[in-house]
């Protein structure tokens, strides 16, 4: 009797565990993921720490920038 006990534990103890690290894994893969940004000219998708930022605008290269800047 004690040990179905004991292993009952011990299978309780390993799935709270398991579980407990695949949270801590997934947790740790959004912190990985990146915002990605759409250039106001091209629609090039970009990483936002790459962008050129405009007011509020996000821009590929200074080039498009300057030609959306003379569109308006």
């Amino acid at each position: 009797m004690r040990i179905l006990i004991l292993l009952a534990i011990g299978l309780l103890l390993y799935v709270i565990f398991r579980n407990l690290y695949r949270q801590i894994k997934n947790e740790r893969r959004i912190e990985k993921t990146e915002k990605m940004v759409r250039c106001e000219q091209c629609g090039l998708h970009l990483l936002e720490q790459e962008a050129i930022q405009k007011n509020q605008h996000y821009f590929c290269t200074t080039e498009h920038l300057e030609a959306y800047q003379h569109q308006k």
